[in-house]
């Protein structure tokens, strides 16, 4: 038995260490300019973790492959320690210049998997208070009131390269995965509104890792955070029937790893 057990645990070895090389060959072949190709501990310090069964890698921890990185965008986003930083410091903008972080690729129906984390310093902010059906709380003066809430950035996925379909990244108490801020959109129904935000927050803390699975097929979006269903059926109106995944510059401090798809 004592043998049995070490030849399947010897198996699994060979074959994450296959894998791992196979990976670090595909870098390599990304790297130009006569830099030394990583090694397997290279890939495994900076986090390069391998796709699940049938996706691929949008982010190889290492390079800009796959990615829009024009030099307007130098100073602004960055590859450091195995993920896509956000710099807090970026260079005056340029009129015209779009500072998000888009894929080279345009995607129809996907399922994605992205971890993120705000590395922003905590602090006390005013929020606009949402009620249970998605909308604002406000006065008699019908004017919003905002409430109090520890934050510590804000961010978001555009899935199809769109704002109306971003998957939202922030301290809201109603968690992250919101749909395209739709608690803005005045003449959806409550159904329509509530489907669009969390069921449930699934946020961990500052400064922690946490995971969106994203599924979109033509214009229903399914969102899992941290392994909680938060989002199930959402609709995005007039959503494009194709586009890049887009990384939001909402100018808080942001990093992204572990960025993986399968197109349905």
């Amino acid at each position: 038995m004592n043998t049995l057990i070490h030849s399947q645990a010897s198996r699994r070895d060979f074959v994450k260490t296959s894998a791992l090389s196979a990976l670090v060959s595909m870098i390599a072949a990304r790297v130009s300019g006569g830099k030394t190709p990583p090694s397997v501990e290279d890939v495994q310090r900076l986090g390069g973790d391998l796709p699940p069964a049938d996706f691929i890698a949008l982010f190889d921890g290492l390079t800009w492959a796959n990615w829009q990185h024009d030099p307007h965008l130098d100073g602004v986003w960055e590859i450091a320690d195995g993920v896509i930083r956000l710099r807090t410091d970026e260079p005056p903008r340029v009129a015209g210049k779009d500072y998000n972080l888009s894929t080279t690729k345009k995607y129809k129906d996907f399922i994605l998997m992205i971890d993120w984390r705000l590395t922003g310093k905590p602090y006390v902010k005013p929020h606009q208070w949402l009620m249970d059906d998605g909308q604002f709380h406000i006065d008699a003066a019908g004017q919003v009131i905002m409430k109090d809430n520890l934050t510590w950035g804000d961010s978001g996925v555009f899935l199809r390269g769109v704002r109306a379909a971003q998957i939202n990244i922030w301290c809201q108490p109603c968690g992250s995965g919101e749909v395209g801020t739709k608690f803005k959109d005045t003449q959806a129904t409550k159904e329509e509104r509530m489907k669009t935000m969390p069921s449930v927050r699934a946020d961990k803390g500052p400064g922690e890792w946490n995971r969106f699975i994203i599924s979109l097929r033509g214009d229903r979006v399914d969102v899992s955070l941290n392994g909680k269903d938060v989002i199930q059926g959402a609709r995005v109106k007039d959503i494009p029937a194709e586009g890049p995944v887009t990384l939001q510059n909402h100018k808080d401090a942001v990093e992204f790893r572990h960025i993986f798809i399968k197109e349905l």
